[in-house]
């Protein structure tokens, strides 16, 4: 982005401006001689001397517009670069959202199926407590059946005593002793069978615990593997919003040179044409999205002073309005390289509390001043 903005700068209106300026410096300078000189030694050589000078201005003038031009080449050739990376980032984010939206319809399909098998699981389980509850009512039978048989006994006793009297109903005993046995039997057989239906459906119940696990697992597999994408997804995005906001502030910094901005490293100023007091210069910076400049370098003070005229002096960021005494710019940070006038802030009468730049054909100096007064501003972007 430096690269780009350091070599931003206008090519044929440069061109144009530099021959115009040499071609009125060419004909002063002719002017001059002639009202000092009007008639030369030798005319010839100094017609010749003077046709050298303005090809060589001319030379370097083409060679100077070449150079702009393969400037301008490249800066097409890196704006197709960051369409391209642009039209890449969409299409990503396009194939990340498809992908999500497969994602979501299996996890569906994956809920619907998790349902129908906790339904089936319910209804083995409501099966088996029927089952339960028969056994229990076979084995109460049974009880109730063993009690009959003793009771029975009982009176096989007692009917043994009483052998002679009850000798016709021997029989009927013998015939109901069978029966009783039968249905012993015949209960046995049930409780066999109940009992290998028991161990069927417990071997269906691990099955289906078995099935469900692998399931379960299989969906936090899932689970995981769209986290993943959806970091990934997240963090293209955060580097598409990236490289849009380097667009913006690059577009509004081409836009300020176009409007008369000078560009210095990778900074934007605006020398004002009016005079206003410190405080209103200030707001016509705010006014723009800027501030007074900061000046944070001795290469930033010597391009400042080198965009006014002679002996003329301009706001700055600088003041020490919240503590007297004590100098801060406008952006809260203190001073680290100063450029103080001799003598200078000496706070004048007390009331000087802004500090201006007076131009000089060095690097420039400071000096605090009333904030009422009035003159021009410089704004840094």
């Amino acid at each position: 982005l430096v690269d780009f903005q350091k070599r931003k700068k206008p090519c044929r209106c440069a061109t144009v401006f530099l021959g115009l300026l040499c071609a009125v410096l060419l004909a002063g300078n002719i002017n001059y001689n002639n009202r000092n000189n009007k008639h030369p030694a030798n005319p010839s050589k100094y017609l010749n001397t003077k046709r050298d000078k303005v090809q060589s201005s001319y030379d370097s003038l083409t060679a100077e517009r070449k150079q702009l031009e393969t400037r301008l080449s490249n800066l097409t050739k890196e704006k197709d670069d960051l369409q391209q990376s642009f039209s890449s980032a969409t299409a990503e984010r396009d194939e990340f959202k498809a992908g999500f939206n497969n994602l979501k319809n299996i996890r569906d399909r994956l809920q619907a199926n998790y349902g129908t098998l906790k339904q089936q699981s319910d209804q083995l389980r409501t099966s088996y407590n029927d089952m339960q509850r028969n056994l229990e009512g076979l084995q109460i039978k049974h009880s109730n059946v063993t009690a009959t048989k003793d009771r029975l006994q009982a009176k096989y006793s007692n009917l043994q005593r009483q052998k002679d009297e009850l000798q016709t109903r021997f029989g009927t005993l013998i015939a109901n002793r069978d029966q009783l046995q039968s249905n012993y039997s015949s209960l046995r057989r049930d409780k066999d069978q109940l009992q290998r239906s028991y161990n069927a459906l417990s071997t269906s119940k691990n099955n289906i615990e078995t099935s469900y696990n692998s399931l379960w697992k299989e969906k936090d597999q899932l689970q995981s593997r769209y986290n993943s994408l959806l970091r990934t997804k997240d963090r293209s995005q955060t580097n598409y919003s990236s490289l849009l906001a380097d667009r913006d502030k690059l577009q509004d910094r081409i836009e300020r040179l176009k409007l008369g901005w000078k560009k210095f490293d990778i900074s934007c100023y605006f020398i004002s044409t009016m005079k206003r007091n410190w405080t209103e210069s200030r707001k016509s910076c705010k006014a723009q999205g800027t501030d007074l400049v900061v000046i944070e370098s001795r290469e930033e003070q010597v391009f400042v002073n080198g965009v006014l005229k002679k002996g003329q002096n301009a706001w700055i960021g600088l003041t020490d309005k919240q503590k007297e005494g004590t100098w801060m710019w406008v952006d809260d940070t203190p001073i680290t390289t100063k450029f103080w006038q001799i003598g200078q802030p000496n706070s004048y009468s007390g009331n000087q509390d802004c500090a201006e730049i007076v131009q000089d054909t060095s690097v420039g100096e400071w000096n605090d001043d009333g904030c009422f007064a009035e003159q021009i501003w410089i704004c840094e972007n």
